[in-house]
């Protein structure tokens, strides 16, 4: 019992002794006891407080900050230690006290005296700032590094105020703030992926970015740090360049040995004489690459001995050398692994880029455009549902509900405050219900019921027939005008959701056009540079396209020349005889001023048949309802459409219109006939709830193989002259914004030269009422002997209007069209 009592002395301190038992000797003072605890207390608090600053994410921020508060920037700015505390201690007390203090002592290795006090009082200015100032999560981008150029702007200039006011000085107070501001930016991309403790494979061109300009500022820090006489930031230089050589050739080495050399310039503002020395030993290092690690280093000391002959101090070159072997010796320390866990493996030009590489990158954006379209259409079928889900539960209200609504206002409402209400609803309720059904069915029938219609019983029994009848008028009135407005409602949610339903279909059909596939011809084009250069072409650009079914497209930029043709005299015959096919220009872009800058052109295929065209138009009112179209597609083929909308005049013509200028813009896009089709008559069906429809008469003719394309939507039939005879081709197809579903049938023909092919409205062929209306048009067309297409439509227009004798029906429009070979 006693060795329990030493152990746990506290919980028996306040207990009296047994009786009979001899009170065991023991030294416990509370008072001292609780300040034995107390202190316990705190130095596991202040344990855990340490352990948690000594974790990496605090240390190697505080390591940081004492480097970069020596890294001058043109041996009067600091810019580096402000943007480190403001980008690693923001809304961090812990850290940001700890990054501070840090910067205080690596501040007073640097400055003394008026530039220490200014520094300090910015520093400690910015260090209350950070945590008491808290920015939206989305502006901090912007708004930390603009809180740092004003803190340090306005605490320096202060300071400056109450020592001795200098323009000299105010300036370098702005450029320091401003650097500052930048330099925050960069180390919040910095303290980003060290928060995330990225792998250096994972890291993006900013990571990189970001890294660089940290290692450029630990690199400024430890200027004038020496270890036995050799420099680290020069040592720390001639890894970096090392490294650089080894994984990315001569390029990446001169790269880092240019930014190497420029670090001692940008720190005390005078050019130094290593950048040449490490530019040409990173390329001489990057040439030896291929004999490994050994062979790199054995490259960098070649330029370095090469260029010490000319530096005149050999105490430099002696510690010069020493520093490269200390150099060589940690980069053959470093890890095998090295090549797999750096982001970048190779750097070349584009023109490296294999073809595999870009399909694949462009099926994936692809992909991802037309998961997203294909995602938003999902929402529109859903939110077509919701409406037609809530049209169809909000059904009229059934009969029984009527007859519960009408009971209820009469006996309740009208007969409540009767002095017979016992008497009729009460003691003869089935006569009363039975005589008030009676005159419902009456007013529901005639629309309005009398006194004089009404059962004789009830008039006799009640006493406030008359005002009884005017309520169930009232009561019908408004049950009439309520239903009428519940299936206005219900017919305006039906029209919504079919027009979301039309939205849906759309932007499928838009979804399923994303795959059109181009790539750029890498072989064709190294091949075609080469040879143009043999011939004397200056082309500055020159790129293959292949687009869709094979179709080339070559964009090439080379100097403006003054008469502006020579990419058609002297380019386009070179390229033709290189890839064994007539190519001409079928876009250019010349300079303003002639012979300055540069010319953008483009060279296709050329186009083996021709398509001459001619058109004629008559209305039967002011505006005609006819509207057509006639264009030369990219991928070389020519366009004709002719739609005539419903009735005639303004609201004809608006129906045709759109139709017609929608297929061309789709089609122009690179959209298949198919889908501008079935876009079209989506829009037509959501252009209004009245009945709205045209119909499209279109033709397509390739113009490198002659064949051509009919696609007929309830238009009239087209002719097909070939000397003396006529072919008629029709259309049994509804028109267009009709019905949801649309079959789009397509007739093929081929076209030989000197072929007249001709396309008209409904109204010329209605000019005869006769049964066979389209006799007539082929009668004078096998009679008639004219190539030019311009003056047959205009004899089709007159010859219909001298049928019609003057009066036409309808809308009339003729385009005739001649093949001939180019």
């Amino acid at each position: 019992m006693l060795e329990k009592l030493q152990i746990y002395p506290y919980q028996r301190i306040s207990e009296t002794p047994l009786p009979g038992k001899h009170k065991p000797r023991r030294r416990v003072f509370k008072p001292n006891h609780k300040i034995n605890l107390d202190t316990r207390t705190i130095l596991t608090a202040a344990a855990n407080h340490l352990n948690s600053l000594l974790t990496l994410d605090r240390l190697l921020p505080a390591a940081l900050i004492i480097f970069m508060s020596r890294a001058f920037v043109l041996g009067e700015l600091l810019p580096f230690v402000y943007a480190c505390l403001t980008a690693f201690g923001y809304r961090d007390k812990t850290r940001s006290l700890l990054l501070a203090f840090c910067a205080v002592i690596g501040l007073f290795t640097v400055l003394q005296g008026t530039s220490l006090g200014s520094a300090l009082i910015a520093l400690l200015v910015l260090l209350g700032v950070i945590n008491y100032i808290k920015i939206p999560a989305d502006k901090i981008w912007w708004g930390l590094p603009l809180l740092t150029t004003a803190v340090i702007f306005v605490s320096k200039t202060l300071f400056m105020f109450f020592s001795a006011i200098s323009f000299y000085q105010e300036m370098v107070i702005v450029f320091e703030a401003l650097i500052s501001g930048v330099l925050t930016f960069v180390f919040l991309v910095a303290a980003d992926f060290i928060k995330q403790r990225k792998p250096l494979a994972t890291f993006s061109f900013e990571d990189i970015a970001a890294g660089m300009i940290l290692g450029i500022g630990i690199i400024m820090g430890l200027n004038e740090v020496n270890i036995g006489g050799l420099s680290i930031a020069a040592i720390l230089c001639r890894l970096g360049i090392l490294i650089a050589a080894f994984l990315w050739g001569s390029g990446g080495g001169t790269m880092v040995g240019v930014m190497a050399g420029i670090i001692p310039s940008i720190a005390s503002s005078i050019f130094a004489q290593s950048l040449g020395i490490y530019a040409i030993s990173g390329l001489l290092a990057g040439l030896f690459r291929n004999f490994g690690r050994l062979g790199v280093i054995i490259g960098y000391m070649l330029g370095t001995l090469a260029l010490s002959l000319f530096v005149a101090e050999t105490q430099a070159t002696v510690l010069g050398m020493w520093e490269t072997g200390v150099a060589s010796i940690l980069f053959l320390l470093l890890p095998a692994s090295l090549k797999e866990k750096l982001p970048v493996q190779t750097l070349g030009p584009i023109s490296s880029l294999r073809e595999k590489d870009l399909s694949l990158m462009d099926f994936r954006v692809k992909d991802t455009a037309r998961n997203r379209i294909e995602h938003l259409a999902t929402v529109f079928d859903e939110l077509s549902s919701t409406f037609a889900e809530e049209s169809y539960s909000r059904h009229p209200i059934g009969e029984s509900a009527y007859l519960a609504y009408l009971y209820d206002e009469i006996s309740a409402s009208f007969c409540g405050s009767c002095s017979r209400y016992e008497e009729c609803w009460v003691k003869n309720c089935y006569t009363t219900s039975r005589e008030i059904l009676d005159i419902f069915s009456i007013a529901e029938s005639a629309g309005e019921v009398n006194y004089e219609q009404c059962p004789v019983s009830f008039r006799r029994r009640c006493i406030y027939g008359r005002e009884m009848l005017a309520t169930i008028n009232h009561l019908f009135d408004n049950l009439r005008i309520n239903e009428y407005w519940s299936g206005k409602l219900t017919e305006s949610r039906s029209l919504v959701s079919q027009q979301l339903q039309g939205i849906s279909r759309v932007m499928k059909n838009l979804a399923r056009e994303i795959d059109v596939k181009t790539v750029v011809d890498f072989e064709l084009r190294e091949r075609l540079q080469k040879e143009c250069k043999k011939r004397g072409l200056d082309l500055k650009e020159l790129s293959p396209m292949r687009c869709g079914e094979q179709q080339l497209y070559i964009n090439s930029v080379m100097p403006a020349c003054a008469a502006g043709d020579e990419c058609e005299i002297q380019v386009a015959p070179v390229i033709s005889g290189l890839l064994g096919e007539k190519m001409e220009v079928s876009d250019k872009r010349c300079p303003k001023i002639a012979g300055k800058g540069h010319c953008e052109f483009t060279l296709t295929r050329a186009f083996n048949y021709q398509v001459i065209s001619g058109a004629a138009q008559v209305g039967k009112e002011e505006v005609c309802g006819d509207s057509f179209t006639i264009a030369t597609l990219k991928e070389g083929k020519e366009l004709v459409a002719l739609s005539d909308g419903m009735g005639v005049g303004e609201k004809a013509c608006s129906e045709s219109r759109a139709a017609v200028r929608l297929l061309e813009n789709l089609l122009s896009t690179g959209f298949d006939r198919e889908t501008a089709l079935k876009t079209i008559n989506s829009v037509l069906i959501l252009r209004s709830a009245s009945e709205s429809f045209a119909t499209l008469d279109m033709l397509m003719v390739d113009l490198y193989t002659g064949e051509l394309d009919f696609i007929k939507v309830g238009s009239a039939p087209s002719f097909i002259k070939r000397g003396k005879k006529v072919g008629v081709i029709n259309s049994n197809s509804i028109p267009i914004g009709i019905l949801d579903n649309l079959d789009v049938v397509s007739e093929k023909r081929a076209l030989c030269p000197h072929d007249m092919v001709v396309m008209v409205s409904d109204g010329v062929l209605e000019a005869s009422r006769d049964a066979s209306s389209e006799l007539w048009l082929r009668d004078f067309l096998v009679d008639v002997d004219e190539k030019d297409p311009q003056v047959l439509a205009e004899m089709i227009i007159h010859k219909a209007l001298s049928v019609c004798k003057g009066n036409p029906h309808d809308d009339m429009t003729a385009i005739c069209m001649y093949i001939e070979l180019n």
